[in-house]
């Protein structure tokens, strides 16, 4: 059997922690970096439809062996279909490390966003010892695309 697949809504996002509107030491030990990075400057990104939101790419001027974990604050998100094993109930969106050697992503998480209006984001940033980035500038490409919820049976 044929169909004809429904255009879906793809947004791209890409935040730079040196456009963060707001930056903050955060949740990272003192002396470390900044940890917390606060985007408002952007237009209202309007979610119509449950959809995912993914991580395509990644960029870091950072050469130690941390593990650094990504997290995104300020989004609604569907919390049934969500676990993460850590204290904290921020999710994790990406864990990866950035030693020159490999840079591999160490996941592959899509958040299911359901229908909401997107003023800010809060992307928190630390390795495992709970550093923040100090100097260091990372890219991160963000990717919400519509959930298919009309797959032919």
């Amino acid at each position: 059997m044929s169909y004809i697949q429904k255009n879906k809504s793809y947004k791209k996002i890409i935040l730079n922690t040196e456009n963060a509107t707001i930056k903050g030491v955060g949740k990272a030990t003192a002396g470390t970096g900044n940890s917390e990075f606060t985007y408002t400057n952007f237009n209202t990104i309007t979610v119509k439809e449950n959809s995912y939101l993914r991580i395509d790419a990644v960029s870091a001027d950072i050469t130690t062996d941390s593990v650094w974990t990504f997290k995104l604050d300020n989004i609604s998100y569907n919390q049934t279909s969500y676990y993460n094993s850590d204290t904290d109930g921020t999710p994790t969106i990406l864990t990866r490390c950035f030693n020159g050697k490999s840079s591999m992503m160490l996941d592959n998480i899509a958040l299911v966003l359901p229908p909401q209006d997107i003023n800010d984001f809060k992307l928190i940033i630390l390795d495992e010892s709970g550093n923040g980035i100090d100097t260091a500038k990372i890219s991160l490409e963000m990717c919400i695309e519509e959930i298919d919820n009309d797959v032919p049976k």
